[in-house]
């Protein structure tokens, strides 16, 4: 069974957080913007998009290795001069079980049962449900071969919004790079009790504006050097001092 990570308990002060965000944040828009597929309003998906020049306000909360579990910093330190969305299934499958972690899920799922039937009647299906598990549980236990087992997380229906953001990987030669990652979302346990997570994408204000070619042409960064431009017609007329 594929081992958890580590429980993380560090957690960002959201309230405090959005205050400043709010402040800092731009909205994007495309035709306007180098953006592409934003998502729709979801009461799930919190995310700001935040100016380069505050990036280094949220050091502290840069912890590679060791993440925050409410607060994201998506690219740290690669603000996106280009961004696109696209939602998709998140799912894992583990065939390569061993005989513990088997019984160990099974006697889980039955204690989950029984700690049911302390504080309320089970219901006909439930007491059912509850003399399978202890049946299966027995022969798990006396017969290791009985069945063939994997692991996956696919009927439960995780789908996440991922960010695919190009930054400049050496902006001396203007040279890009893609990554992507996916977003952190509300989650809604047990009992209705919400937890808030929230996404700050970090963009390059200049160039999340104009389209960067991904043949890493180098007219714009050299037009950019000649301060006299003189337009006429289609054609413009660049000039700087020797």
């Amino acid at each position: 069974m594929p081992r958890k990570p580590a429980k993380r308990n560090d957690e960002a002060p959201l309230s405090a957080l959005r205050t400043v965000l709010k402040t800092q944040a731009v909205v994007l828009s495309p035709g306007i913007n180098q953006i592409s597929n934003a998502p729709p309003a979801d009461p799930h998906l919190e995310y700001y998009f935040i100016p380069m020049q505050y990036m280094k306000q949220y050091q502290a909360y840069n912890r590679p290795g060791k993440p925050l579990k409410n607060l994201k910093l998506v690219n740290y330190d690669k603000p996106a001069i280009s961004l696109s969305f696209f939602f998709k299934h998140k799912y894992s499958i583990e065939r390569a079980v061993t005989h513990g972690d088997v019984v160990q899920h099974i006697k889980n799922y039955r204690d989950e049962l029984l700690n049911l039937s302390l504080m309320q009647q089970l219901s006909v299906g439930q007491l059912k449900e509850l003399q399978q598990t202890d049946e299966l549980l027995r022969t798990i236990r006396e017969e290791p071969d009985a069945y063939q087992a994997c692991f996956s997380n696919y009927h439960h229906k995780y789908y996440y919004w991922y960010c695919t953001y190009r930054y400049f990987d050496d902006l001396a030669t203007m040279k890009t790079t893609t990554s992507s990652e996916h977003l952190l979302k509300h989650t809604e346990r047990v009992g209705h009790e919400v937890h808030e997570r929230l996404n700050i994408i970090f963009i390059d204000p200049e160039y999340i504006n104009e389209s960067v070619p991904h043949d890493h042409k180098l007219i714009d960064r050299e037009l950019k050097t000649f301060p006299i431009q003189l337009r006429q017609g289609i054609t413009t007329l660049y000039l700087r001092e020797i």
